[in-house]
């Protein structure tokens, strides 16, 4: 199964980003897209006081610049958001605090810290009553997340796995609600997004085993740019879920028997996100967007949201959400979020994106450069300031070997032209060259046609390209791929 891109992304564009990258990258791109002026940086502490998380941040912050105005980011977070309001969401206890202040709808929870032991937690899971959750304070990805645990003895056990197995002595224990899990993104009054989480889970075809069907929907995930790395994995979890339900690893589920692999709907354990931002109700869209007010200093962010019964009821909330689930659902329409965020920063540049989806920037290589330490920042050429036109010329004749493909690159920079040039298996040389300058892209057949002076070119064909366009030009050494599959 092939994964079909939505019409401003290809699998182009998308090499070489991947993880957290990913949120960074898009709403970078959708901003560049619009004229901003893009400059991305090595040492995010050196140019803002942007709270970041994670050991990784490089290549994750970035400046997005109008004629009047500068903003910053972080992954998808911009500096619109507190670092006050950062450090709250980051503490699930807290971010329940504000929730109840503010009347929005919570599952009553306590927090312990490590000087609380075990006793003092099993007391009061057993006198708040079963089903319940116990999860880390400050955790995330649903790292020691155990959720719907019934009776004592698991309670025991998850306390034991969460504080000493996985070393998240700080932990939250609230009362466990069932129903459907939703990821909402919300900036200011508006949801931008409603992405279903499903648990990871398989469906009996009657003649494959629950391995090969794993296997089977990890293959299905990597052809998703954001589920690449987020693949079923065959661990203790899936083990002891298809147990409960009577299954072994290498049974064979009856046909359209459904088998759950994992208790929790986190994308990262094999979750699948769908898209159902047109079906929520205006109920849940609301009790996202007061989650967010609740929070001094939050003007945008993704609320985890469980209905049960069509009644909401919110989870947590992320300050510095994963927003790839959104672009790149497994099931659904593709929303494109990081178009709502800037229209949150830069509402005067709202639209201007549409017409440029054709272009984009080598997100590999920026990053390649900071790894490396060669640079501290980098300031991506400007996009082209109207709609791109692009053609692809087919140079025949003695072209190859005679320095034809740097001689091409010096004459596109010097026009001010974007594409590549490569050679073909057939003697010839492609060369694809996009710009707004309609009349500079018609005029480089002409180019095209002189060559350097051991070149002999007899011949160049020309059509239109209609694919994306990378900024910049560049001399290709190895066919890449060039359509939008």
């Amino acid at each position: 199964m092939t994964y079909v891109y939505p019409n401003w992304l290809s699998k182009q564009m998308m090499t070489g980003v991947k993880g957290f990258n990913i949120d960074a990258y898009l709403i970078a791109l959708e901003g560049w897209r619009r004229g901003l002026t893009l400059k991305w940086y090595f040492d995010p502490e050196v140019v803002t006081d942007l709270k970041i998380i994670g050991s990784q941040p490089l290549g994750k912050t970035f400046s997005l610049q109008s004629d009047d105005k500068k903003h910053f980011f972080y992954r998808s977070r911009g500096e619109k958001v507190m670092n006050e309001a950062v450090s709250l969401t980051t503490s699930k206890e807290e971010t329940k605090k504000y929730l109840h202040q503010s009347n929005v709808n919570t599952p009553e929870s306590k927090g312990f810290t490590e000087e609380d032991n075990d006793e003092a937690i099993l007391k009061y899971g057993m006198d708040l009553g079963f089903p319940l959750v116990i999860k880390p304070i400050c955790g995330s990805l649903g790292k020691g997340v155990v959720t719907n645990i019934q009776n004592e003895t698991e309670l025991k056990d998850s306390i034991r796995y969460v504080r000493s197995e996985l070393s998240y002595p700080d932990v939250l224990v609230e009362r466990f609600v069932d129903g459907v899990d939703y990821r909402i993104y919300v900036a200011g009054d508006k949801v931008l997004a409603a992405t279903k989480r499903l648990p990871a889970f398989v469906v009996g075809d009657g003649e494959s085993s629950i391995e090969k069907l794993v296997e089977e929907k990890n293959n299905q995930r990597k052809e998703n740019p954001y589920l690449s790395k987020k693949t079923i994995a065959f661990d203790q979890d899936l083990f002891q879920s298809i147990k409960k339900q009577g299954h072994i690893l290498q049974g064979i589920p009856e046909l359209n028997e459904l088998v759950y692999l994992k208790g929790q709907s986190n994308i990262a354990a094999g979750g699948e996100p769908i898209d159902v931002t047109d079906e929520i109700s205006p109920e849940v869209k609301n009790i996202a967007i007061q989650a967010v007010k609740a929070i001094p200093g939050l003007e945008h962010a993704g609320v985890d949201v469980i209905v049960s019964n069509n009644h909401p009821t919110v989870i947590e909330i992320n300050a510095t959400a994963d927003i790839g689930m959104h672009v790149f659902p497994l099931h659904g329409e593709s929303r494109n979020v990081p178009e709502g965020i800037i229209d949150y920063y830069f509402p005067e540049t709202k639209g201007m994106a549409q017409d440029r989806t054709q272009i984009f920037f080598d997100y590999k290589k920026i990053r390649e450069l900071f790894v490396s330490k060669i640079v501290q920042e980098a300031v991506i050429p400007d996009a082209p300031k109207g709609k791109l036109y692009a053609k692809r010329y087919v140079i025949s004749g003695k072209v190859q070997k005679v320095g034809y493909r740097n001689w091409v690159r010096r004459q596109a920079l010097k026009h001010h032209l974007n594409g590549y040039t490569r050679n073909l298996k057939n003697g010839k040389v492609v060369v694809v060259v996009g710009s707004e300058d309609k009349e500079a892209v018609d005029n480089f057949k002409e180019v095209c046609y002189k060559g350097p002076a051991r070149a002999k070119v007899e011949d160049v064909q020309e059509y239109l390209w209609e694919n994306q366009v990378c900024i910049g030009f560049e001399v290709r050494r190895k066919n890449k791929v060039a359509k939008n599959k």
